[in-house]
């Protein structure tokens, strides 16, 4: 995908992280060469202990060192959003939301948050920071779309689907804290490449990380209908399930991976997508 088929669509955000092998450096070479830095804000994410594959210890100093880092890849002096990966609930969060507040306070970060993050420790990080006056999460960015997250082969995800996670998502309406959701199209399952009834086998549309993680008949009904309310209206399946998405009570804003201009101006059509509570709530089954 084209930073500038993005740019010229509208996209401003830009998601990345430093585990996401060349991303950061990528990302920092192209704004500096097109000189967007400045109209340009910047989701990075650090410290990623728990995932499979990862040796991330979750500590201060894995905070300050993976920031630093970043910060270089990037060519910036400063982040607008720094984002903790994935979480260590064994380990205290006090030493964690100090060296983000560190951070800020050198201008380094201008907010921070987590993305693997439950509630629990979400909610016990901010006491820690009200405590000590010091400063909270101001953003959350877990996985989240109209499928429910079935298995997570990675270890250590967080998603805001399923009626288990109903008093986080009510919190999150509540307190109006930003939502930066991942696999907001199910990591492709409810892209409409893989359609129910259609005649291409799953295995043969789509990867099998969106299978692993998604596959499940509750999905299959959601997608079915999501294909069924698509062809009414005349739109594409993305479209119905980001639209869905954007109707949400929560302050969320979905991150997407598009791949081609169509995918891109595929996505941007969602924002003129209205549903009603009643297709919404259809969709779910």
């Amino acid at each position: 995908m084209s930073y500038d088929m993005a740019w010229e669509a509208g996209y401003r955000t830009f998601d990345t992280a430093h585990s996401y092998g060349e991303g950061e450096s990528t990302l920092g070479q192209w704004l500096a060469s097109r000189g967007h830095r400045n109209e340009a804000v910047i989701l990075d994410k650090g410290v990623n202990p728990g995932q499979k594959g990862s040796g991330d210890v979750f500590s201060a100093r894995t905070v300050k060192e993976q920031a630093e880092m970043s910060l270089r890849r990037l060519q910036t002096d400063h982040v607008e959003f720094y984002i903790l990966h994935r979480d260590d609930p064994s380990r205290p969060v006090d030493e964690i939301v100090e060296a983000l507040n560190d951070l800020k306070k050198e201008g380094k970060i201008l907010y921070f948050g987590g993305s693997n993050w439950t509630y629990d420790r979400v909610t016990a990080a901010n006491d820690y920071a009200r405590a000590q006056g010091l400063e909270g999460f101001s953003a959350v960015s877990p996985a989240y779309s109209l499928a429910q997250y079935i298995h997570d082969p990675w270890g250590g995800s967080v998603a805001l689907s399923g009626d288990g996670q109903a008093a986080y998502r009510k919190w999150l309406s509540d307190t109006r804290l930003p939502v930066f959701c991942y696999s907001s199209l199910g990591r492709g399952y409810l892209s409409g490449k893989f359609r129910v009834g259609g005649e291409k086998a799953i295995e043969d549309s789509i990867p099998s990380a969106p299978i692993m993680e998604y596959d499940a008949p509750v999905n299959r009904e959601r997608l079915m209908r999501a294909q069924e309310l698509a062809e009414k209206k005349g739109v594409t399946v993305s479209q119905v399930c980001l639209a869905w998405l954007l109707h949400e009570p929560m302050n969320l804003f979905p991150i997407l991976a598009p791949t081609s201009r169509a995918h891109i101006e595929d996505s941007v059509k969602a924002l003129e997508l209205s549903l009603t509570d009643e297709e919404r709530a259809w969709l779910l089954g």
